[in-house]
């Protein structure tokens, strides 16, 4: 078929009389089918190929460029190939290279027009004020910007004026602090007009006021907590305005707080200190949220479980347990208080259909014959997963683990199968 169009081309071309522009038209398309006569795939398969072997196999679309000439203006012509703009995960290194400015704007002009993520966070000791100002005045750059990472006073410029494909907007970094620079200049940044959907605050003890308009429109966000009333206050403040959650991730520290309501969070994570204390109170002890299905929690000692009440018709929860190593091992006299306190938590939680639990097997076991004995306890379970914790026990011992975790799975399927079918007999 395309041997007989490049024949009737071919001809057509020697005989026109007509137009220089319908000769054009006819040399163009006569090129682009000879072109596609070396491929050895339609140009929208060998795309989506590429892509797979992009992004999907972290490869360099670089080396595609090599390949041959067919393959060279294949690969130019796919935008979304050259999105990724961090030259320390694309070539695995630990330092910068003389030659990752031109690497930026080589991506950044061949990426155009598609969306950008953007995060140079691990760039940050090398990019300095000149070099960020001179990536941010680069043409389409920040107009392409869909998710944007902003680690240092500096990264503001990022933000600056309308972006409407921003989306996600995530801030850490303390001194000198994002968020201050941003507070004092609204207007620069336009936030009343940026469509965020989602907005990760890991940065200031204190929110800054956003826009009743940004914050309406949110549907994901992550913030961490302090143990300041009037800190928490604003925090709790925030959330509630932000009328249209469906995610929240929770970083709480010590300290007591209201309890936390919110009428659309479907999903909640919750992420506690790495360091606790048996005596410390936590930020977070009560939540109400009518919606709620899944939860996540993951925490290094038993203590904020059993000060937890969750007020919600969960359906899955995810309980990560690390407990601190001392001495390059755990303290086995914490494996009591964790079975009290993660059957505290699975008490609040009666319509449970689903938990997946990563932890020491010594609990885990625990919590298995903790079922057996209450078949009143999440009576509705119909799913139970158990993983290995990441970090327990010590690098000689990993066979013994995963031969440990091997009977407790064994265990497990054989509790699951005579609940459920104690269930379905009746």
């Amino acid at each position: 078929m395309a041997l007989s169009r490049r024949q009737e081309l071919s001809s057509k071309i020697g005989l026109l009389q007509g137009t220089r522009a319908a000769v054009r038209r006819m040399k163009g398309e006569l090129e682009e089918l000879s072109q596609r006569k070396s491929l050895p795939l339609p140009h929208e398969l060998m795309g989506m190929i590429l892509d797979f072997y992009v992004h999907t196999y972290g490869q360099l679309p670089e080396k595609l460029l090599l390949v041959c000439r067919a393959w060279h203006v294949l690969t130019l012509s796919q935008p979304t190939l050259w999105t990724n703009l961090d030259p320390l995960e694309q070539f695995d290194l630990r330092l910068v290279r003389p030659w990752a400015g031109t690497f930026l704007q080589s991506r950044i002009a061949r990426s155009n027009p598609a969306p950008l993520r953007v995060d140079f966070s691990r760039l940050s000791w090398d990019m300095t004020p000149k070099v960020v100002t001179r990536v941010a005045s680069i043409p389409t750059f920040r107009l392409r910007i869909q998710e944007l990472v902003i680690s240092r006073a500096i990264d503001t410029v990022y933000l600056v004026g309308p972006q409407p494909l921003l989306n996600s907007l995530t801030i850490k970094g303390y001194s000198p602090n994002p968020l201050e620079r941003i507070i004092a200049s609204p207007n620069k940044f336009k936030l009343a007009e940026k469509k965020l959907t989602t907005l990760r605050l890991h940065s200031s003890p204190k929110p800054p006021v956003w826009p009743d308009s940004l914050l309406h429109q949110l549907q994901t966000l992550d913030v961490w907590l302090t143990g300041d009333p009037g800190v928490l206050h604003e925090y709790w403040t925030v959330i509630q305005k932000s009328s249209t959650l469906r995610t929240l991730h929770i970083t709480p520290s010590c300290g007591s707080a209201p309890p936390l309501f919110h009428p659309s969070v479907q999903h909640l994570s919750i992420v506690y200190p790495e360091y606790w204390n048996s005596n410390q109170t936590y930020s977070l002890e009560e939540v109400r949220m009518p919606r709620l299905q899944d939860v996540v929690i993951e925490t290094s000692g038993p203590t904020p479980l059993t000060q937890l009440k969750l007020i919600a018709p969960v359906l899955s929860l995810r309980l990560i347990c690390r407990p601190r190593r001392i001495y390059g091992g755990t303290n086995p006299a914490l494996d009591i208080s964790w079975l009290d306190g993660i059957v505290h938590l699975l008490h609040s939680t009666p319509r449970l259909k689903k938990m997946e639990i990563s932890g020491p097997s010594g609990p885990v076991s625990d919590l298995v014959e903790a079922f057996e004995k209450d078949k009143g306890l999440c009576a509705e379970l119909d799913s139970f997963v158990v993983n290995e914790a990441i970090g327990v026990g010590m690098e000689g011992d990993k066979g013994n683990i995963a031969a440990n975790f091997d009977q407790l799975r064994g265990k497990v399927a054989c509790f699951m199968e005579k609940r459920l079918s104690s269930t379905s007999a009746y």
